[in-house]
Formats: structure tokens, sequence, C-alpha cells
């Protein structure tokens, strides 16, 4: 009897994990090593069925074709300048300035000071795209957890929180970037810290929200019923639930932080020149719009490609994986 009783139970828990009898025999006996084995195989079936999921979306061309150019782009900015052999883009000869496009040696030409166009660009690229994806994890990672925590734990905790994420919506986004970079001063890292400054308050408000729709679900409830502590249900049971749309609205973010960066370079509150990015870019060049439009169409058209990229990029994996807007 005692032989019997331990068999149904396991029996019934390969037939049906989630039953009231697998749930019963797993409490009353234990899981034996075969069990811990089958569990972990579900578990690793799980994650590759979404895995596969992800990678699947990568067949429908509205998520290919600007994953494939962005993926260019990158390449391009940060392994050009090595496989072509570019001179330094701060390293240029004033007899050789304003060389045409297809010049020898220099294939976008020169600018005003004789630096190589397409080495300056690459570089330049390196810098926005650089800032564009670590401005927006800063963001994002503050953001988030703030949210995600005030979801949770909800009362003063929530209340004192959100009159945090109160206070920066406040005061809109670029000005606030704007302030920052001034009290800050111009630079790469300044400039980082600016734009992520004011992209917490969207990533906390989003976090929060999708918390407050999942933490009354099943999955959450027994785990604090089981007497999982708060921060072990916050990061292993909320966060990988709600990130899909947390990662969609951060894509989205990085084409916002890319053209903020712009912005501030454009208005000398950015990167600083001699250092290249496509916001500084644009600004050395305005005085030569009419006797040399390449050198301001060169960087604009590269940050609007790349920033038009990521958005349709971002919205195509949105509908593909069934994110609500």
């Amino acid at each position: 009897m005692h032989a019997l009783g331990r068999t149904k139970p396991h029996e019934s828990s390969r037939r049906d994990p989630v039953s009231p009898a697998g749930s019963l025999g797993t409490l009353s006996t234990g899981l034996s090593p075969e069990d811990l084995n089958w569990v972990a195989r579900g578990r690793e079936a799980s994650f590759k069925r979404q895995a596969m999921r992800f990678v699947r979306t990568f067949r429908d061309p509205r998520v290919s074709v600007p994953s494939a150019i962005l993926l260019l782009i990158v390449l391009a900015c940060f392994a050009g300048p090595a496989v072509f052999n570019l001179p330094k883009p701060n390293v240029g000869k004033l007899s050789q300035e304003l060389l045409p496009v297809g010049s020898p040696g220099h294939l976008l030409g020169t600018n005003n000071l004789g630096n190589d166009m397409l080495s300056r660009l690459l570089n330049g690229g390196q810098v926005s795209i650089i800032v564009g994806v670590v401005a927006t994890a800063l963001g994002f990672g503050t953001g988030v957890v703030l949210g995600t925590v005030a979801g949770y734990y909800r009362g003063l905790t929530e209340a004192a929180i959100l009159r945090i994420f109160d206070v920066l919506f406040a005061f809109p986004g670029l000005i606030l970037a704007l302030a920052i970079a001034t009290y800050l001063g111009p630079s790469l890292w300044h400039t980082v810290w600016a734009i992520g400054f004011f992209g917490i308050a969207g990533f906390g408000r989003l976090s929060r929200g999708l918390t407050v729709r999942v933490r009354n679900l099943d999955y959450v409830q027994s785990a604090r019923i089981a007497g999982t502590r708060g921060w072990r249900i916050v990061f292993g049971h909320i966060l990988p639930n709600i990130f899909p749309p947390l990662l969609t609205f951060a894509m989205f973010g990085i084409g916002i932080a890319m053209v903020a960066e712009a912005g501030l370079s454009y208005l000398g509150l950015g990167i600083q020149i001699p250092n290249p990015s496509w916001g500084n870019l644009i600004a050395s060049a305005q005085d030569y719009l009419t006797s040399n439009p390449r050198l301001i169409i060169l960087p604009a058209v590269a940050l609007f490609v790349t920033v038009l990229c990521i958005n349709l990029l971002t919205d195509a994996l949105r509908d593909r994986l069934g994110v609500e807007r």
C-alpha cells in the first residue's frame, strides 16, 4: 500500500504537473530525482519555446529589414574605421579642406579642416549610439526598479515614489536635460546622465502600471503564500512577465535619446568638437549649408535612418509579440 501510494501521485504528476492530484502527490511525498529531472526539462522546454517565438519574429520582413539595416549601421560605425583603415577623425590637413566626394583616400571628401568625413561620420555614429543605448539603460534600470517596487508594495512606498515621478514629469524632458547638461558641463558622460535622468519617470510609470495589473495574479499570490520574500517576487516573478512591453518602450527610448543627444550637441551642451557626434557634425556644418550641403546632409541622413529603423523595429516587435499599445 505504501508503494502504491507513492506510485500514483508520481504518475499523476507526470501526466499533469498542475493538476490537484499532482500537486497533492508532490506535497505529500516530495519530488523524486526523476520528477526533478522532468520538471527541469519542462522548464528548459518553456524557455526554448519563448526563445524560438522571439527568433521566429525575424522571419517577418517588418522585423528583419530594419534589424538588418541597424546591424549594418552598428557594424559600420564600430568596425568600419579599423576595417577600412580610416584616418583618425580629428587629424587632417588644411591643404586638403573641403575635398569633394570620391577624392583619392577620402571617399566622402573632407570638411573645412581637412578631416576625413567618412571617419568622422562613423566615429560620430559610435558616440551617438553609445549615448542612446547607455542613457536609455540608465533611465530603464532606475525607473523600472522604482516603478515595480511602487506597484508591488503600494502604500507609503508607492506614494513617495510616485511623487518623485510627478516632480520629474512637471518639467519638460528636454528642458530638464538642458538644465542638467548646463549645470554639469558639456562632456560625453554628462550628456548620458542628463538624457538618462529625464527617462526615469516614463519607465517608472509604465512599470508601476504593469506591476499593479499582475501583482494579484495567481502565480504572484502563490509565491507570496509560499513565503517567498518580496524582492524575490519582484525580480523573479513580476519583472520577467512585464518585460516585453518594457523592452519595446526601451527600444523606442534609444531613438529618443539619440535625437536628444543631437539636440544637446547642436546647442553646444553635449559632445564637444573636435570629438565627433552626429549632432555636432550637423551644428559645425550649418555655415556650409549652401556651399557644401553634404557636410550637413550626411550626418542628418545617418541619424534619420537609424532612428527610423529603431522606430519601425519597435512597432513590428510590439505587434508580433502581442504587446498592448
